[in-house]
């Protein structure tokens, strides 16, 4: 099945592919090793800074490796990538979606870049996610109490009638919406998810797949709500970044060992459970 058909099988069964960012080995390892045991299709997917990290054509072979070896559907996404430049390795690569997140560049200039892009995909057999919203929170980081301005979440949030005419200018596959999701984790901030908006975005596009980006630090039962109102794709990094850290940490502190195979495995199994849990929020498991 093509990365298309599991996105159509999501929409039709009502679950999500959790699309997890990995930007290192381990992770990645840990990713693979909670699809193969709870039968799940991933996406696995770096960032602009992630993927110079990892090279994109690393990234493709470990993942096509992985997929073969232990026969799980395995998606790779280049994500987050802000120019029609820090979309090229991903394409040359050969991944098989592509995220072009214009979210910063006045509208039309997005558009004519996303238009540029989508043909070359498409042409390749890839899809294209689109960003026209910008989603607060930079970056998949933890943010300090009181950088997320309630009033511009609600501002900002995608209109539907224009999220309609920015799929049918560029044509994109994947629509990255806005509905009160934030990037990263806010201390002393909870996101509120606007379920209703959510059906209405889905109303205005049906045939376009749906995204959550910045689900790390969303209660679980909006996730949930999220993934029932067609949402196909989760993305989730920082949740996954905390894990693999305070794992490391402890692992550090608790051994003198220098040979990092032997301390590494504590730490997949950290981001492995995490990876578990958002499999379990998506609805992913047993989909093998």
């Amino acid at each position: 099945m093509t990365a298309r058909d599991w996105l159509e099988k999501a929409k039709k069964e009502g679950f999500a592919i959790p699309a997890l960012n990995a930007g290192t080995l381990e992770v990645l390892k840990a990713i693979v090793a909670a699809a193969v045991e709870a039968r799940s299709p991933v996406i696995i997917e770096t960032a602009t800074g992630e993927t110079k990290w990892m090279e994109a054509e690393n990234i493709f072979c470990l993942c096509r490796n992985f997929a073969d070896k232990y026969k799980i559907p395995i998606i790779i996404n280049l994500d987050h990538a802000y120019t029609y430049e820090d979309t090229r390795p991903g394409i040359e690569a050969g991944f098989d979606l592509i995220h072009f997140d214009g979210s910063k560049l006045p509208y039309e200039e997005n558009v004519a870049i996303a238009k540029k892009i989508v043909p070359e995909c498409h042409d390749q057999g890839q899809l294209v996610e689109g960003e026209m919203d910008r989603i607060p929170g930079e970056g998949s980081e933890l943010h300090a109490e009181g950088s997320i301005d309630a009033s511009i979440i609600e501002k900002g949030k995608t209109v539907p009638e224009k999220a309609a005419k920015f799929v049918e200018e560029t044509k994109i596959d994947i629509f990255a919406s806005f509905f009160g999701n934030v990037h990263g984790i806010t201390a002393g901030y909870t996101p509120k998810l606007d379920i209703e908006l959510l059906h209405k975005i889905q109303q205005a596009l049906p045939n376009t797949f749906l995204s959550m980006h910045g689900s790390s630090g969303t209660p679980e039962d909006q996730v949930r709500a999220a993934v029932s109102a067609e949402v196909v794709k989760v993305n989730v990094n920082t949740e996954l970044r905390l894990a693999y850290r305070k794992s490391l940490e402890q692992a550090l502190s608790e051994r003198k060992e220098l040979a990092p195979y032997k301390f590494f495995p504590q730490v997949v199994e950290a981001v492995k459970k995490e990876a578990l849990r958002w499999i379990d929020l998506c609805g992913s498991g047993g989909k093998v």
